[in-house]
């Protein structure tokens, strides 16, 4: 029998913006080694990357070392760092100076590599089999063309592995168990959230029980397991996407968030998207796909070898 299982990535851009913009703080204070010069500091307190838009409501008397009323800046450092050097102009008639801030999930990627290869999020040797999705803006008359996500069906004591290396930003696994039919929403899905090297942002929304075999903050390889299916349940499924953060460009659901389309590695002579309904029988992790983005410090460190 055939199952649906509804994602709802409707709601993407709103979580995301408004939960980064919690995560981090702009502020100023005194250059101490130009005098009178303002530096602006940003400090975020959580892993992964946020992208930020200055924007400066006045500022007379000052010239901004990033230039223009706004800039926009990555944030990829866990401690304080300063994005902008604010120096005074000699013989200005006043100096006053305010600002705001908006921040956003991940890197800004203005073009993509949509031909990137991901590994199947499953145990090498092992079988998987996908399950259709659906974006639940159709129900309301909302569709949107650019909506993509991959189910993917496990049972009892599967592991859930990475399709791609990154920073574990966030991750989530209290959910109350769903009830037989139940469609999953916020109360009974867990979620584990990869930033990758690229930007890029896979999100695993589980609709079952997990125990989390990582922590945030966590880097992971290609193939590693980040969680398992430890308690008795109806079905086990993941719902698998990939999103971006562009800020030139509007999505159909008006956020400033896209979805990928992952091309998923089913043998050595084989990378394409992955269709619904499908068993794919024998699960590889290919050794040049897992050090793809490993530096050689880290491949020596694995003892990885292509």
């Amino acid at each position: 029998m055939k199952a649906y299982f509804v994602c709802l990535l409707v709601l993407l851009g709103l979580s995301l913006k408004s939960h980064s913009q919690s995560d981090l703080r702009v502020f100023s204070e005194p250059d101490g080694f130009k005098k009178n010069s303002i530096r602006l500091m940003a400090e975020k307190t959580k892993p992964g990357s946020i992208t930020c838009i200055v924007t400066f409501n006045q500022l007379m008397g000052y010239s901004c070392s990033e230039g223009g009323d706004n800039f926009t800046v990555t944030i990829s450092n866990s401690n304080s760092q300063q994005i902008a050097t604010l120096t005074p102009i000699e013989n200005a008639p006043s100096y006053s100076l305010s600002y705001s801030y908006r921040s956003y999930k991940g890197k800004n990627i203005s073009k993509l590599d949509s031909l990137y290869p991901y590994l199947l999020p499953r145990t090498p040797g092992k079988s998987i089999r996908t399950s259709g999705t659906f974006f639940l803006g159709d129900l309301m008359g909302k569709s949107n063309s650019e909506f993509y996500a991959m189910g993917f069906q496990y049972s009892l004591g599967d592991t859930i592995c990475a399709t791609r290396g990154g920073i574990m930003y966030e991750a989530f696994d209290k959910a109350e168990p769903r009830n037989k039919g139940e469609v999953y929403n916020s109360k009974t899905r867990n979620n584990i959230y990869v930033e990758h090297n690229d930007g890029t942002i896979s999100r695993y929304s589980i609709l079952s029980s997990i125990k989390l075999l990582v922590q945030v903050g966590d880097k992971v390889i290609p193939g590693q397991p980040l969680a398992v299916f430890d308690k008795q349940e109806h079905d086990y499924t993941m719902l698998f996407d990939v999103f971006y953060l562009n800020l030139k460009a509007r999505s159909a659901t008006g956020t400033n968030y896209f979805t990928a389309r992952p091309r998923f590695v089913f043998d050595s002579n084989k990378i394409d998207l992955a269709f619904p309904f499908t068993v794919y029988p024998d699960v590889i992790h290919p050794i040049e796909i897992v050090t793809k983005e490993l530096s050689n410090k880290e491949i020596k460190k694995l003892g990885l070898k292509h």
